[in-house]
């Protein structure tokens, strides 16, 4: 599969763990993962000085073939993609990386002496200053109090302690915290003590979404005009869910756009291949990211000022209904696992 990484453009990816246990959608970057491969027996090519000797036996190289095959599948899967514009994805009730990607998903860890489990969980995985930060316990086993240290992972420095009676504990955040943080929470149980961790992110917002507009026709998409107030420059990319009124999910919006400090505005947009009908809509689930510039620059995050923004009616008999056209660096993707694919 080299060839396929030789001529792919660079893609801009996310340096953190994943904390969402979610159905990812299928792309074309992980399908190539996916592909099974057949193996063939073929004999090393000798030399003229080789030919003068006869080996008892030749050495068996194994190599993948039937690549045609695999590039086949993987066009087709880019194909089915490229139904939709990349700014403008559908959404549905199973795609929880997108309409949850904050969520902390506990795990049940093994406590006195493996015989009982428990959990320690934060609410959220990224936390935004000056939000405090919960943490609660979960387990089969009554818990009597919990004390617990916030230390940095990369300098194993303590940043924080507090301790409660219950099952839960509450932080209030410092400004100089860095983004990298583990809880260590020592808990007691009524019939002993035992040790949990969990690792989350903290931030101190780089940009703020303060204002969304009303959504405008334009031939065939909806574009949507977003105010943000930048702190640090960067480039910024910016998702948010488009839900309608009565909470069905719709599509997933993204834009990217380099920014300098201030106020600016940026356009999310759907397509009418994600629309249909007319109905009362929203924006929901933001998330403000300004991407890492440079190798080993971490990315940072930003907060939208409310949770939800009312966009009013969408009326989709107002856009025009042309497919969506791939641009010249999609055609060309495609052409390239076509080509391969008829080899």
């Amino acid at each position: 599969m080299f060839a396929i990484y030789s001529v792919w453009p660079t893609q801009h990816t996310d340096t953190e763990s994943v904390q969402v246990a979610a159905r990812e959608t299928v792309s074309t970057s992980n399908m190539a993962a996916l592909v099974v491969t057949r193996s063939a027996i073929v004999k090393p090519h000798l030399s003229a000085s080789d030919d003068r000797e006869t080996a008892p036996e030749q050495k068996e190289i194994t190599l993948p073939v039937d690549m045609a095959e695999q590039f086949a599948l993987i066009s087709s899967v880019y194909a089915a993609e490229l139904v939709y514009p990349s700014y403008s994805k559908p959404l549905s009730v199973q795609d929880t990386q997108w309409l949850e990607p904050n969520r902390y998903v506990p795990v049940q860890a093994p406590v006195m002496d493996g015989n009982h489990t428990a959990s320690l969980s934060p609410d959220a995985f990224r936390h935004f200053y000056p939000a405090p930060v919960n943490l609660t316990v979960q387990s089969n086993l009554p818990v009597e109090s919990v004390s617990v240290e916030l230390i940095d992972i990369d300098t194993h420095q303590k940043l924080a302690a507090e301790q409660s009676l219950g099952n839960k504990i509450v932080f209030e955040p410092d400004e100089g915290w860095p983004s990298e943080i583990r809880a260590r929470a020592n808990i007691h149980f009524t019939t002993g003590s035992d040790i949990l961790t969990a690792d989350f992110r903290y931030y101190v917002p780089v940009a703020e979404i303060v204002s969304v507009g009303k959504p405008v026709s334009e031939r065939a998409d909806v574009s949507i005009p977003v105010t943000l107030l930048v702190k640090r420059e960067g480039i910024y990319r910016v998702r948010a869910n488009l839900y309608t009124l009565s909470g069905k999910p719709v599509a997933v919006l993204t834009a990217r756009q380099s920014l300098s400090t201030g106020e600016h505005a940026l356009t999310l947009k759907a397509h009418n291949s994600v629309l249909s009908g007319t109905d009362d809509y929203e924006l929901r689930t933001f998330q403000v990211e300004k991407m890492s510039g440079l190798p080993g620059e971490k990315t940072e995050y930003g907060i939208s000022q409310k949770p939800v923004w009312p966009l009013g009616t969408i009326d989709v008999s107002l856009l025009s209904h042309e497919p969506y056209t791939p641009t010249p660096e999609e055609q060309q993707r495609m052409q390239f696992l076509q080509s391969a694919a008829s080899d």
